[in-house]
């Protein structure tokens, strides 16, 4: 039968990368770990692991999917184990969003934080694109997933709590700076400043602009440093597409242009595993960062 160590040896192997570094980091031998991983494989009926000796343990597809699903049950294992602890036990939760929905956050989590202080939140900035955040969250990488958003289906079960305005910024002596009801057209005919396409909200961006019949036709630079693009656009080279507020707020000697056709609104929207929905802390956080009273 299965057993929950060996779920728990092979979940190890994966994120430790071989399987001695497996056996080292939970205390036991080599030997120990692969017999475990054999039993596995034989209770589920496929090799989980590409075996090449001296590399890094490699997971076959089906070893993958594996590991999803199973991460996922040791998952709700821990869910159960910290719902029994009580909701006053001393215990993280794990963030991942991006910097500028964190700034919209900031209050509320120091409200959070102010009325339950045993829990600490440990928030990542720096997510992967919204299908792999989900995927973390499901397998228990991640608590929740605060993330931006143009498709109502895009992540089943995540929910808005917010809406943010996307816009065209350009130097005060740009071309279009003074110009009114600016098509997608005219800012083709203008070389653009984008992020890199390493860079998750570069696929928002991409979709806000192709909406408006916008996607850039000349890119002056792809860059993800902040000081260098507002440089440039404060020189007149070229436009960009940034959020509103972080702009209208923070960044003065930009000036927006006057579109004819707006920027649909950019959706906000969380994840939380189902499996935490009794957890009475992780419920808690939910509701302070969407705003929403007891």
């Amino acid at each position: 039968m299965l057993t929950i160590r060996q779920m728990m040896i092979f979940s190890a192997v994966v994120r430790h990368g071989s399987f001695r570094a497996c056996a080292e980091n939970i205390g036991v031998s080599q030997v120990v770990v692969s017999a475990h991983i054999r039993e596995l494989e034989s209770r589920l009926g496929v090799a989980l692991f590409n075996r090449h000796p001296g590399h890094a343990a490699e997971l076959t597809d089906q070893g993958q999917h594996a590991f999803n699903r199973i991460s996922a049950i040791l998952t709700d294992i821990a869910d159960l184990r910290q719902e029994l602890a009580g909701e006053h036990e001393q215990r993280q939760i794990k963030i991942t969003t991006y910097s500028f929905i964190m700034l919209k956050l900031q209050d509320r989590l120091d409200a959070f934080r102010d009325m339950r202080p045993h829990v600490n939140l440990h928030i990542d900035l720096d997510p992967p694109d919204n299908m792999k955040l989900a995927l973390q969250v499901n397998r228990g990488d991640v608590d929740i997933g605060c993330f931006f958003s143009m498709a109502d289906n895009e992540v089943p079960e995540s929910t808005i709590f917010s809406e943010e305005k996307l816009a065209i910024y350009v130097g005060p002596d740009h071309p279009l700076a003074n110009v009114m009801n600016v098509t997608g057209d005219q800012l083709q005919a203008h070389p653009a400043i984008m992020l890199t396409s390493t860079n998750p909200q570069r696929r928002l961006t991409d979709r806000a602009l192709g909406l408006i019949g916008a996607s850039p036709a000349n890119i002056l630079m792809e860059t993800d440093a902040l000081a260098l693009m507002l440089s440039n656009v404060r020189k007149n080279r070229a436009w960009i597409c940034l959020f509103q507020d972080s702009v209208d707020d923070m960044l003065p000697g930009l000036k927006r242009v006057n579109l004819a056709k707006d920027i649909p609104a950019v959706q906000v929207r969380m994840l939380m595993r189902s499996s935490a929905r009794h957890d009475a802390n992780l419920r808690a956080l939910q509701r302070a960062i969407s705003g929403a009273k007891r």
